[in-house]
């Protein structure tokens, strides 16, 4: 090949990204709402916020039984999967 080719080809190549990170978006970005950002509650306040009430301890005490019911489940999986360990 011509190395007038190779070196107009290499140009073509480095020149040509450039130009289309250069060009502006086709979709336009969305302004951001001051009203959403105010709306979010990160840490619960006040009489909502009830750690130890009777409705907390009826979740915390379904969790031990899940976790079991998951492990079981879990297990049965992997018996059913037949893969070879120690091989």
């Amino acid at each position: 090949m011509n190395p007038v080719l190779k070196v107009a080809a290499c140009f073509a190549l480095a020149i040509g990204p450039a130009d289309a990170l250069a060009e502006q978006p086709a979709v336009a970005s969305q302004p951001t709402t001051l009203e959403a950002a105010e709306s979010v509650h990160v840490q619960p306040r006040g009489p909502g916020f009830a750690p130890n009430s009777a409705q907390d301890d009826v979740v915390q005490g379904k969790l031990p039984i899940f976790n079991e019911t998951q492990r079981a489940r879990e297990s049965a999986f992997d018996r059913k999967l037949r893969i070879c360990r120690g091989c």
